[in-house]
């Protein structure tokens, strides 16, 4: 089961923040308001993914012996770096508007 959170973890943070972005900025449009509650909900999962990558990273070192937990953490490192530029991007326009 721990293997399963670390390879949708990722991914699974980059859905929340989507649709969490998308609910704000449906409701508060380009107000102040929301460019505080993006930049803290985009600030909360990156924060989210670091937590997240520093896991897998020392699962990744731990099983130096066993390939397929090596691979199964790779995965999940891969996932967790695009769902941190995914969060970044989706997020970083709203506070430029």
């Amino acid at each position: 089961m721990r293997h399963w959170l670390y390879m949708l973890g990722g991914l699974i943070i980059w859905a929340l923040h989507f649709f969490a972005l998308y609910i704000v900025v449906s409701i508060l449009l380009t107000s102040p308001a929301a460019r505080v509650v993006t930049l803290i909900m985009t600030l909360l999962c990156l924060a989210a993914d670091g937590l997240l990558a520093v896991g897998a990273w020392r699962g990744f070192k731990a099983a130096a012996s066993d390939e397929t937990a090596r691979w199964v953490f790779g995965f999940a490192l891969l996932g967790i770096a695009i769902s941190a530029v995914a969060v970044f991007w989706q997020g970083f326009p709203i506070l430029l508007v």
